[in-house]
């Protein structure tokens, strides 16, 4: 056989001879060795070249494996004799003619070394895993501790929370405090139903649920729009707030409600509301005893007609006039800081309210109508006796009152001794005991304005009032004083900008309220303006077609056009508010200056302001109103 036939093959082969010595090796096999063909072949034995660790191997004997015939693939590890490389080789031997051995090998060191690398990389893995699932254990742990950690701190807030998505569906987290905050539990519910949405409102939560995942506006602009009170059925002040939970790309995943038992806050807050409107009564007694006494002269003898109409059937007129009178008294209860009197008309209003226009009140109405009534005469009264002592009259007794300084009595007591005719004595009486100046009766609507201008966040200047010198018997125009509660509220609310919006038009950013008065012989004159937006002809006509689509304007000019925000009904605002929306307001006003045979007539101008005009003839008072007052 010639061994040169192994030439071309690429594995190690080395062939022995019986003394193990090498008779061929391929150009592999002595690179593999680190020599020559020429240095081994026929020259040196094997195992003085290359040692392996499987027994048997060499020396070659008789008893050597693969002597007699061919073995399988053996792994073994090698060791180069004259040359320091240590390694693994996997080796076959067979004999290839009479007296020779063929010993067929391959290097695996490198597959060996990567083989160990990928147990010991397996082996860290493995390790890391076994760690990763302690840490995994331990953090676990951890957040369950953190978790009752936090349940515990939520729940002993005494704050009810819990989360829904934008389907409206509540989440499965929640704190028991909603259980009694909210009155159940939120899991498995719809946001509204938790949050005792009425079924009427439930579709405009729905819109307000959209607009605040989608963020048309920013969510803190959006979240006031929701619902900010939980109707709570034990009259608990529950206060709503809400907060987003932002996931992927920053988008709101969910909304967390936040539900906030203030009972106790809210209490306070309305006593301490209640001493303020008491302290504030007071001192506005004080500077206005006068008209003070004779508001209350006038409350009672409102309720006794309020009574007297409400115990007879209800036609749509004696609704309107009722109405009337009620808003009057809000107004100048408001005026006067009687809270309870303000409230109290103002709940008569809403029972009476869905009744205007309609030709019958139904009988349950009507009932609670004079249920409402009943209960503002109790309370009226209530507050008269406990207030006696202020009020230094005597008991159950209600008139106005005059105070005159010493000095003044001594001097008129020297005058009514002297030949002065009686003419001139008797209206020098008048005009020192029995009439007041116009001045005392506007000044008080001062506090009036200045506080409707704080409550909406408005600012307006101290008013000013001209010609307040002249005198005038007070007695028949006391409706009149009352009814001009409503021309200085509109002033505020309809005429005069916010302080941002009036510096956008280059005003100051407080406006002006003024009085104009002139005492002239066909009667009295009253010019009240205010430096506001002014009356928008355009949008009057929109608000006539709307609210009166039966009747024809379009005849008016813009002049007429405005004359008709004193209609019975008529009013700019599309919801109502503190202090406007009922359509009341000047059409009480423009009543009783009829009812005095006078007249008003409105100017405006847009951006310059408006100018309620008003005459009212001058009058005497009889005896009977003398007495009574």
């Amino acid at each position: 056989m010639e061994f040169s036939v192994f030439d071309s093959i690429l594995d190690l082969i080395f062939v022995i001879d019986g003394d193990g010595k090498i008779v061929y090796c391929n150009e592999t096999a002595a690179t593999f060795c680190q020599t020559s063909v020429r240095r081994v072949s026929g020259k040196v034995k094997l195992n003085d070249v290359i040692a392996f660790g499987e027994p048997n191997l060499l020396p070659f004997t008789q008893d050597s494996q693969g002597r007699s015939a061919p073995t399988a693939f053996i792994e073994t590890d090698f060791n180069l004799v004259k040359v320091e490389k240590r390694g693994k080789v996997q080796l076959a031997i067979r004999p290839v003619r009479e007296g020779h051995w063929g010993l067929f090998m391959k290097d695996v060191s490198l597959e060996e070394t990567l083989a160990a690398k990928y147990r010991g990389e397996l082996a860290k893995t493995e390790e890391y895993a076994r760690s990763l699932e302690k840490m995994v254990e331990v953090r676990t742990v951890e957040l369950r501790a953190v978790n009752q950690t936090l349940n515990a701190i939520l729940n002993s807030l005494g704050q009810g929370f819990f989360t829904f998505n934008s389907a409206g569906d509540c989440g499965s987290v929640f704190t028991k405090a909603c259980e009694d905050i909210l009155e159940g539990v939120p899991k498995s519910r719809k946001a509204w139903e938790v949050l005792a949405v009425p079924q009427k409102d439930v579709g405009q939560f729905q819109k307000w649920m959209e607009t605040s995942f989608k963020e048309f506006l920013p969510f803190d602009d959006l979240k006031g729009l929701g619902p900010n009170l939980f109707p709570h059925s034990m009259q608990k002040y529950v206060v709503l707030d809400y907060f987003p939970i932002r996931r992927e790309k920053d988008a709101i995943s969910d909304i967390v409600v936040v539900a906030t038992d203030k009972t106790t806050e809210h209490q306070a807050q309305v006593a301490l509301e209640s001493e303020r409107q008491y302290a504030a009564m007071v001192v506005k007694f004080l500077k206005n005893k006068d008209q003070f006494l004779q508001f209350l002269v006038s409350v009672r003898a409102a309720i006794s007609l309020l009574k007297e109409v409400a115990a007879k059937p209800l036609s749509a007129a004696t609704v309107n006039e009722s109405f009337r009178i009620l808003h009057t008294l809000e107004g100048e209860a408001g005026t006067f800081s009687l809270r309870e009197l303000r409230l109290d008309s103002r709940s008569s209003q809403h029972v009476l309210e869905p009744f205007k226009g309609q030709p019958v009140v139904e009988a349950a109405a009507q009932k609670d109508y004079l249920a409402t009534l009943h209960k503002m005469g109790v309370r009226f009264e209530e507050f008269v006796e406990e207030n006696q002592s202020i009020f230094n009259m005597p008991e159950g007794q209600i008139s106005r009152m005059v105070e005159i300084p010493f000095d003044v009595i001594t001097a008129f007591l020297t005058e009514i001794k002297s030949d002065t005719a009686n003419a001139v004595l008797t209206r020098r009486y008048s005009d020192l005991f029995l009439k007041v100046t116009l001045d005392s009766r506007f000044r008080y609507f001062d506090s009036l304005v200045q506080g409707v201008a704080e409550r909406l966040g408005k600012r307006v200047k101290p008013m000013i009032i001209e010609g307040g010198e002249a005198r005038i018997y007070p007695e028949p125009y006391q409706k009149f004083f009352s009814s001009l509660v409503h021309a200085f509220r509109n002033a505020v609310d309809h005429g005069l900008e916010t302080p941002e919006e009036r510096e956008w038009a280059g005003k100051d950013p407080s406006g002006t309220v003024r009085v104009k008065i002139r005492q002239e012989k066909d009667g009295l004159h009253f010019d009240i303006s205010d430096d506001g937006k002014g009356i928008d002809p355009a949008v009057i006509r929109e608000k006539l077609k709307e609210k009166f689509p039966a009747k024809d304007f379009s005849t008016q000019n813009d002049g007429e056009i405005i004359q008709n925000v004193c209609m019975p009904g008529f009013s700019s605002r599309d919801e109502v508010g503190e202090f406007s929306g009922r359509g009341v307001g000047l059409d009480a006003l423009r009543e009783e200056v009829l009812s005095l045979g006078g007249s008003v007539h409105l100017k405006s101008k847009v951006g310059a302001g408006t100018t309620i005009e008003i005459f009212i003839p001058e009058m005497e008072a009889d005896a009977s109103q003398l007495r009574s007052a």
